[in-house]
């Protein structure tokens, strides 16, 4: 049962963008407090507006505390911003909103270079300062790959496992595991779940790109391992851009991959998470397609006292 839909980043409707960042060269205490403080009013903003339009999922990008796990970044800003940080994580508790966070392709677990690993576990620390400063519950999660094989697979999961362990409590409570397109398929990320009790973020896309057990027992196999204090199960969900490298995104979600996708879903409530180019407008076309053929997803209604404006200029209205 479709829960939620949400969508990436920031909106493709709104000036705000709540990832604003800099070079390593020009992160000044200044510069990264200036930053900040733009980028946690565009959050702000940005969650409104999607409250406003039913939305009530969202990625939120890891610019949003510009260069968060890296030494040059000495700011205690989840002191220094406590009280916006606060309001924010109010908002979103509030509205049973569900956030998340998705660290880049260089926070590398599995690496056998002990340099890499802890600048891995440094950028999840931080990742999970940020929710825990927002105040939000266990449902609201990081999620990341195993990372590269280094030439042996085998190897790079065990590795991955071992550091898991290692995780400070406040990181290993939010951590979920995607599978990949390439490497690290389903039947890896579910082997790994039953040796760490790690929760499967499931990306349908990548697992129709890569193959393996049918879609079908990979959603039934993957919805087990959530418990109740994670939260529903999570999903991702994109389509196959065309003419495009197998495994590229596209701008929009092809209503027919979503729909089959449901069909052979555990009847239990989920959230999807969509990674399509278009961001919030892809999920607005997604969800009018769908309620052409009778599908809502079970959302809470819509608040307008968010967003009075009725939406960004030129927006739609609300389904």
């Amino acid at each position: 049962m479709l829960r939620y839909l949400g969508f990436v980043s920031y909106s493709l409707r709104l000036q705000a963008c709540p990832n604003r960042g800099t070079v390593l060269q020009l992160a000044t205490p200044e510069r990264l407090r200036g930053l900040i403080t733009a980028n946690l009013a565009a959050l702000q903003e940005t969650l409104c507006y999607a409250l406003a339009h039913d939305i009530r999922m969202f990625r939120i990008s890891s610019d949003i505390i510009p260069f968060g796990g890296h030494p040059v970044n000495a700011l205690p800003w989840w002191e220094e911003f406590a009280a916006p940080l606060a309001e924010i994580g109010a908002l979103i508790r509030a509205r049973e909103m569900r956030v998340s966070m998705h660290p880049g392709q260089y926070t590398l677990f599995s690496s056998p270079d002990v340099t890499v690993t802890a600048n891995a576990i440094a950028d999840l620390v931080w990742h999970a300062r940020f929710l825990d400063a927002l105040g939000v519950g266990s449902e609201c999660k990081i999620v990341i790959h195993v990372g590269g094989a280094y030439g042996d697979k085998r190897a790079a999961m065990q590795r991955w496992a071992e550091r898991y362990r290692e995780l400070p409590p406040a990181v290993r409570r939010r951590l979920v595991l995607e599978n990949d397109e390439r490497l690290f398929g389903t039947e890896d990320v579910l082997e790994l779940a039953a040796i760490t009790g790690v929760p499967v973020v499931f990306d349908v896309f990548h697992h129709r790109v890569m193959g393996g057990m049918p879609l079908a027992e990979a959603l039934v196999a993957a919805f087990a391992i959530w418990r109740e204090v994670d939260g529903p199960p999570k999903t991702h969900i994109s389509s196959q851009e065309p003419g495009a490298r197998p495994g590229t995104h596209a701008h929009y979600v092809d209503v027919d991959d979503f729909v089959s996708f449901l069909a052979v879903a555990p009847p239990q409530p989920f959230d999807v998470m969509l990674e399509a180019k278009e961001k919030d407008v892809a999920l607005f076309a997604l969800r009018d397609a769908l309620a052409e053929r009778g599908i809502v997803p079970v959302t809470p209604r819509a608040d307008s006292s968010l967003w009075p404006q009725g939406g960004a200029k030129g927006d739609r209205k609300s389904v």
